[in-house]
């Protein structure tokens, strides 16, 4: 590959003993008691719900008014009804039966929505609301650069989780879709927006068919807010991404744009995209309560994906166990974030804790939640190998990083991974990296360039193995679990 192929261009923490507790009760709703469920009404939180919640008001409060009480009558909320346990891969199907909160019992728990104002801005900054689709770009950034705009403005709740084994986002709509739905509007009354869209793969029927109905809740209930638009996009990994979603909402095709910077005061029209946590968050923090504690993790086990909502700050060595993964020994590696995130070694994971500051300042992230061991005797270089060759699948081939990059780094990991690159083509795919890394037109090859450069540090006794010819016993057989079957 050379230098001009890649420029073608085609056309706030707990205490140990509350985290103890916390993943206790974690584990417990994995294990969910059908005692908990009267009907369609499923008790949250572990705490009693109002025996007559209040009747949905169509009349709401401003954000302004909205005291702190409700955050006093519900000491330590979650943004989760309980922990779920899902098949590896594809849709968000729980394998047990799951709660669905309707709209009186979410107002019955946290009191009705307040009216969007402009004071959310300043309310979200101090508390220090993040975006949880992977990036953590704080919320009140984002919303300061759009007011500088002043075209017809989209509000945009995205849903469509496009890392094949992340189920967080649909498991909270599945279960809390009012809360989703609350924040959406809440940021398209404080913003002004012309329109409000949630955002789903084309394939995700169940959190579709959850969604709707609860739009139909609303309806029914005459609510004065924004009307919610379910919008279902392609089923592809590259249809989440912001830029695509703002493009195929104007009435091109769902394909990211190139990143150059745009004048935001220009009068064209503007889309702001939310990932559905965090403006779940949001509905929480406009009611006054404090900034959730909490993260949302998929973590995928050897039999399944368990999705946990467990206290920032907890050690990941504490949800390992918890998702059964150190009853046979510790695993060698975890991949954070997801395809497009990086490993982190069991060195490096047995003093981490689930807290993306402090993880970052190891020089990791958690990304959009997902935590994906392997067991020692899985070959890394092989695993990174088909997360590449998926990865290559699923570009925009827009760009030459994504025409051409993307597949000399796939041909180099796998005769990496199958012992058969010579030192000279190990340093081709060094070389390979240098020249994709940060070249795209979007961001999608670094997502691979992450990927591999991790691998090579992580599972360096292995590389050089592989180069000397002498490759892992395993290193023909993936235990990830990667669509399309890519070795």
């Amino acid at each position: 590959m050379s230098p001009d192929e890649l420029t073608a261009d085609p056309s706030r923490a707990w205490s140990g003993t509350d985290r103890t507790e916390q993943l206790r009760v974690t584990r417990d709703q994995l294990a969910w008691d059908r005692s908990r469920s009267t009907g369609a009404e499923t008790v949250a939180w572990g705490a009693p719900a109002r025996t007559s919640p209040a009747r949905v008001s169509t009349t709401q409060t401003s954000t302004t008014q909205t005291s702190t009480t409700h955050g006093a009558a519900q000491a330590r909320p979650a943004l989760l009804l309980h922990g779920v346990q899902l098949d590896r891969v594809g849709e968000a199907d729980p394998w047990e039966p799951a709660a669905v909160e309707h709209l009186e019992h979410l107002v019955g728990r946290v009191g009705p929505r307040p009216h969007g104002s402009l004071d959310l801005v300043a309310m979200i900054e101090r508390a220090g609301l993040t975006g949880h689709g992977g990036a953590h770009v704080p919320a009140a950034a984002k919303w300061r650069k759009t007011l500088q705009g002043d075209g017809p403005l989209t509000i945009v709740a995205n849903g469509a989780e496009s890392e094949p084994l992340s189920a967080k986002d649909a498991t909270l709509m599945r279960q809390r879709p009012h809360l989703v739905l609350d924040g959406l509007a809440l940021a398209a009354e404080a913003l002004g927006a012309d329109r409000a869209v949630v955002w789903l793969h084309g394939d995700d029927h169940g959190t579709a068919a959850t969604l709707q109905g609860a739009i139909a809740e609303r309806r029914a209930a005459r609510l004065h807010e924004p009307a919610p638009e379910l919008v279902m996009g392609p089923s592809h990994y590259l249809s989440g991404e912001s830029s695509a979603i703002t493009r195929a909402l104007q009435g091109g095709p769902t394909l990211p744009t190139a990143r150059r910077p745009r004048d935001p005061r220009s009068r064209s029209p503007r889309t702001l995209v939310h990932n559905v946590e965090t403006l779940a968050r949001l509905a929480l923090i406009a009611r006054g309560y404090p900034p959730l504690p909490t993260m949302l993790l998929t973590v995928l086990t050897p039999v399944s994906r368990m999705v946990l909502e467990v206290p920032r700050g907890t050690p990941v060595i504490d949800v390992l166990e918890a998702t059964g993964w150190l009853r046979n020994g510790a695993p060698q590696a975890a991949l954070l974030g997801g395809y497009g995130g990086m490993w982190a070694s069991w060195r490096d994971l047995r003093s981490a804790t689930f807290d993306e500051p402090a993880l970052r300042a190891a020089g990791l992230s958690i990304g959009a939640g997902v935590v994906a061991p392997i067991a020692h005797g899985a070959c890394g270089l092989a695993e990174t190998a088909a997360l590449t060759g998926y990865l290559a699948s699923m570009s925009a081939r827009q760009c030459g990083p994504c025409l051409f990059g993307l597949p000399a780094l796939t041909d180099g990991m796998r005769a990496l991974a199958a012992g058969e690159a010579s030192r000279r083509e190990r340093a081709q795919l060094l070389e390979d990296l240098r020249l994709v890394e940060g070249r795209g037109a979007c961001h999608h090859p670094d997502g691979a360039t992450r990927l591999i450069a991790s691998a090579l540090e992580v599972f360096e006794h292995d590389v050089v193995e592989h180069v000397a010819g002498r490759p892992c016993y395993e290193s023909g057989r993936i235990t990830l679990p990667v669509p399309g079957g890519h070795r």
